[in-house]
């Protein structure tokens, strides 16, 4: 696996830390709200709400957020199921009610009152509330707000902001419904109904006129929506033909990149039908990192032990015993492994195979066994690196990065015109950009490594002795170190029948032989001993409609 692998599952990972998950969240939705405001002469609000939940799951009951406006106050708040009355929890401005069930869909009715919710004036008298605000964490599938005066009112002027933003309508007696649909969480929707005056004769007048300031802020939403609405025309006539036109230019880069890729390992293939064992380019782990899997399993540490044996860094003088010939190794991996070996583990000269289960069984060796293993792992990475593998690419990255940059920008540009759909795709389009400036293609040196050592798979499964026996002794060993460290299971038929039949021949130069079901077991057993796994809020928002009110919904 290509270590820029590693680059999408970083970008997976922030992509759902951009999306908060809740754990352990109540399944459901709210597929009705229905609220109706009847506003009385003293200037109080009696308000009757009903929300109508679907649960998924188990659930305990739902949550209410009410935050009142700055100088008024909610009062006498109760629910009810059905003329059943539910028990209520305030805390502050949530409310709880209790209403255990499963899988079920109820209706729940809410009723209170708001005081001080009315303001008069010369020129009328004004309710200006948010039902909800942008703190509400629940999607309304259908929502409908009617406002209803004491009297009938010849008068009424309206409007609603955001969410209820022309969707009231005049009813027969002077009040207001604001027919919502559906309402996204975390919008605002404040909705503001001026009646007749002499509707509130108790209510003190306050200062200045209400009906011009109405009118000013139509006025102004009637602007910026015909505003809004021509950049959305421009906007709209940009992403048309932007957004096929980058379509149509990632659709040629992959396939560029799959056919360039696609030529190139055709080209690497080795041209002579004969068996044969590639030539020594890198170390035999790091040729298993490469061509086989970047997790670098105990059977590839085994066949690195195997490669210092046929460089003869190491000496087999048993089964279960090696003595150390010389330190000076070609590489940093094949050192970290000896310092692992021979001095952690063994006396600085010997190290024999029951020492590595004794000394990775005692909880106090786990870390720096886990430690060195870290270390030899690298110093295989860094040694593929060294050998430029996979291509680089420089101009078609900054091609591709600039213009991933861009259509980031775009989308900001398409969610500000609210243009969603173009935001999207628009966000799609750069992701795919950004991602394909870190394509690393492997080379073709990359592929003729690749190329040759499938092909020592494939003919190993069923080679002839005569072929085997014509390979000089560094071959067979190399050969053998490669196809016990491709296998993570030493124990299987395939591996034990190809131990059985070359293992001799292998280290016939060496007077010992090699066995690698007790080797490789043996590193499968200081890994499982010294492996260990360990893994580990809730956050609160701040918001608020018309003068700090507001509020939400949710379920427990």
């Amino acid at each position: 696996m290509h270590k820029k692998n590693q680059f999408i599952v970083l970008w997976t990972l922030l992509v759902f830390m951009l999306f908060p998950l809740q754990a352990l969240a109540v399944d459901y939705s709210i597929s009705k709200v229905t609220i109706d405001a009847q506003v009385t002469s003293n200037g109080t609000v009696a308000v009757t709400e009903n929300h109508t939940y679907k649960f998924q799951d188990d659930f305990n009951g739902i949550i209410r957020e009410i935050v009142p406006k700055k100088g008024t106050s909610i009062h006498e708040f109760t629910a009810s199921e059905q003329g059943k009355e539910l028990k209520v929890e305030r805390d502050e401005e949530l409310y709880n009610i209790f209403r255990s069930g499963e899988n079920e869909t109820i209706t729940i009715e809410l009723r209170y009152e708001i005081q001080g919710a009315v303001d008069t004036y010369a020129d009328g008298a004004e309710f200006y509330w948010p039902f909800f605000d942008d703190r509400n964490d629940s999607d309304y599938e259908q929502m409908t707000i009617t406002i209803t005066p004491p009297a009938a009112s010849e008068k009424t002027a309206f409007t609603g902001y955001d969410g209820a933003y022309q969707t009231g309508s005049l009813q027969r007696d002077g009040g207001v419904q604001f027919d919502m649909g559906k309402v996204l969480a975390g919008s605002n929707g404040d909705v503001r109904v001026i009646f007749d005056k002499h509707l509130f004769p108790s209510l003190p007048q306050k200062d200045g006129l209400v009906l011009a300031d109405l009118a000013a802020d139509k006025e102004q939403m009637a602007n910026d929506a015909a505003a809004l609405l021509a950049k959305q025309q421009a906007g709209k006539s940009i992403g048309n033909w932007l957004i096929p036109a980058a379509g149509a230019a990632l659709l040629a880069f992959f396939a560029w990149a799959f056919n360039h890729a696609r030529k190139t390992k055709q080209q690497a293939k080795p041209d002579t039908p004969h068996f044969f064992v590639p030539k020594q380019k890198m170390s035999i782990p790091a040729t298993l990192y490469f061509t086989k899997s970047s997790i670098l399993t105990p059977a590839v540490t085994a066949a690195a032990l195997m490669e210092l044996v046929r460089k003869q860094k190491i000496e087999q003088l048993s089964e279960e015993k090696f003595r150390l010939i010389d330190r000076n190794t070609e590489f940093i991996h094949e050192a970290t492994l000896i310092e692992l070996l021979f001095d952690k583990v063994g006396d600085g000269e010997i190290f024999e195979t029951k020492e590595l289960e004794s000394y990775t069984k005692q909880e106090l060796n786990h870390a720096s066994y886990t430690d060195s293993i870290t270390l030899w792992q690298q110093g295989i990475q860094e040694e593929v690196k060294q050998y430029e593998l996979y291509g680089k690419h420089p101009l078609l990255r900054g091609i591709v990065g600039t213009s991933g940059l861009a259509f980031g920008v775009a989308s900001i540009f398409f969610g500000l015109l609210e243009l969603f759909p173009m935001m999207v795709v628009s966000i799609i389009i750069a992701i795919c950009f950004i991602g394909f400036c870190f394509y690393s293609p492997i080379t073709y040196k990359g592929h003729v490594i690749r190329e040759e050592w499938k092909q020592l798979r494939t003919a190993m499964k069923n080679l002839e002795p005569t072929a085997w026996n014509h390979l000089t002794q560094d071959e067979k060993m190399r050969a053998f170190s490669y196809l016990l460290g491709a296998d993570e299971k030493s124990t299987n038929l395939t591996t034990l029948s190809f131990t059985t039949a070359y293992s001799d021949s292998a280290f016939a130069d060496f007077g010992s032989f090699y066995n690698p079901v007790l080797l490789t077991g043996l590193f499968v057993a200081a890994y499982s001993s010294t492996s260990t796994s360990a893994s580990a809020s809730g956050a609160i928002s701040a918001g608020g409609g018309v003068s700090g009110g507001g509020g939400g919904s949710g379920a427990f």
